[in-house]
């Protein structure tokens, strides 16, 4: 299901000087797939690009004459990583189903995301404490416009039936800084008991389950 590139498979470094033309050599998809997930694990300030570089044996210079300035490196890395990792759930907007069937659709289909895509999650927690032009950049992009369709949904399935008050946010919250982050913290369940709930090989029931839970407490039994 998940179709991105693993750092691991960056080439590895060769000893001497890099080639001079040795960045138009690397795979987009691997300069971008390490940069982002070094981003999401040490943060804007704890990344350069002379370490990203070195990782690829390439030449630091050149990762600048590609992709110019770290920012717009970031800005590069994040639009391809959650470009290829939204479709997975926004499709449940669109699907042919009535409101609440499709908003039910949406919740399993983030909490099955929520298990693939953590460095995601780790992104939103180091971007999501302060204020920046990164959060602003998020955000705009990709934040709001899922909180405004999720808005409509919502508000489509309310027409017909009781709703939780509970706002978007802090459903947004619970899915990706609450699942995503059960699944990405796993040496945390390992030391609580629940390494075998967030194995890859139970993800996805485990996902279902709590997928149930949060839709019991949105979508409360009518009377």
């Amino acid at each position: 299901m998940q179709d991105d590139i693993s750092v691991a498979q960056a080439p590895a470094r060769r000893r001497g000087r890099p080639a001079q033309n040795a960045s138009h050599a690397v795979d987009e998809g691997v300069l971008l797939s390490l940069a982002f997930q070094t981003f999401a694990e040490r943060g804007y300030e704890g990344t350069t690009l002379r370490e990203l570089a070195k990782q690829l044996g390439v030449s630091h210079n050149l990762i600048n004459v590609r992709f110019g300035k770290k920012a717009d490196l970031w800005k590069c890395a994040v639009d391809w990583r959650l470009g290829r990792a939204s479709s997975f759930v926004t499709v449940a907007f669109d699907a042919d189903a009535g409101a609440e069937a499709r908003l039910r659709s949406l919740v399993h289909l983030f909490c099955v995301w929520a298990t693939e895509h953590t460095d995601i999650v780790a992104l939103t927690h180091v971007e999501g404490y302060r204020s920046s032009w990164r959060l602003d950049y998020i955000v705009q992009h990709f934040i709001l416009p899922f909180k405004e369709r999720l808005d409509a949904l919502i508000a489509d399935v309310a027409a017909t039936r009781p709703v939780s008050a509970l706002s978007t946010p802090a459903l947004m919250a619970m899915l990706v800084q609450g699942v995503g982050f059960f699944f990405g913290s796993t040496p945390l369940q390992n030391r609580l008991g629940a390494g075998s709930e967030v194995a890859p090989v139970n993800a996805e029931k485990q996902a279902a389950l709590m997928a149930d839970f949060l839709l019991a407490g949105l979508l409360p039994v009518q009377p």
